[in-house]
């Protein structure tokens, strides 16, 4: 995808998000059940050779995007379930994580500047809306570093990924099928470079998330070198 592409696709993404942008638990869940079903229609007919093949030396192949996507998910449904078990306890709702807990970086960015960075980028995620961030997550206009939480792990097959996403997929849905008080609005998850999020906004990171990876998928399935069966 060409740069030029990723910006046009940011703005019109941004403006999409901004005008029909779901607000509720239930309307996120939807959502991703969608996306889900567009990611496992990508695999409809790969096979095993495919599925494993990498354009080039230190790049993801289709079944290491497809770990890297449900680890995503693992790791703001893991945030989510600890948020519930705050309210169930009567505490307030808020976990905070750091660089050090989930290593989001941009590539070039000396670790030690992110680190000086982490209290004024808390302070500035006070005034990002949600919506902004998602988009930027959608859209590879940005390039950004996977958490190493999230690598993709060894001995992946593609009857496996199939599996589990939707098995992740079914998790995510059943955590919250109890209604959360506020529909979780003031149930808030905040990281330096991802933000402040409450649980819609939390849905909507890993709906953006997978569909950004949908396109990285899409780029592999369509490189001229991929094996043909």
């Amino acid at each position: 995808m060409s740069q030029t592409h990723s910006i046009e696709g940011f703005v019109s993404g941004l403006v999409k998000q901004f005008t029909s942008r779901p607000e509720t638990v239930a309307s996120e869940i939807s959502r991703l059940r969608v996306i889900r079903r567009q990611t496992l229609g990508l695999l409809t007919y790969l096979t095993e050779e495919q599925a494993s093949w990498s354009p080039k030396a230190g790049a993801w192949s289709v079944l290491q995007v497809l770990d890297h996507i449900i680890l995503f998910e693992g790791l703001y449904r893991e945030a989510i379930s600890k948020l519930i078990g705050l309210v169930k306890q009567g505490r307030k709702a808020e976990i905070k994580y750091s660089l050090s807990d989930i290593d989001v970086s941009m590539p070039g960015v000396p670790k030690a500047v992110w680190t000086a960075m982490e209290i004024p980028l808390d302070f500035a995620n006070n005034f990002i809306p949600a919506v902004v961030r998602q988009t930027i997550i959608r859209f590879p206009i940005v390039a950004a570093t996977s958490p190493k939480i999230a690598d993709p792990r060894p001995g992946l097959t593609l009857v496996s990924m199939r599996e589990q996403l939707g098995e992740a997929a079914r998790l995510t849905a059943e955590l919250l099928a109890t209604p959360l008080p506020d529909d979780g609005q003031n149930m808030k998850v905040s990281h330096p470079i991802l933000g402040v999020n409450n649980v819609v906004d939390l849905l909507g990171l890993i709906a953006a998330h997978e569909e950004r990876h949908q396109r990285q998928i899409r780029d592999v399935l369509m490189n001229p070198r991929l094996p043909r069966p």
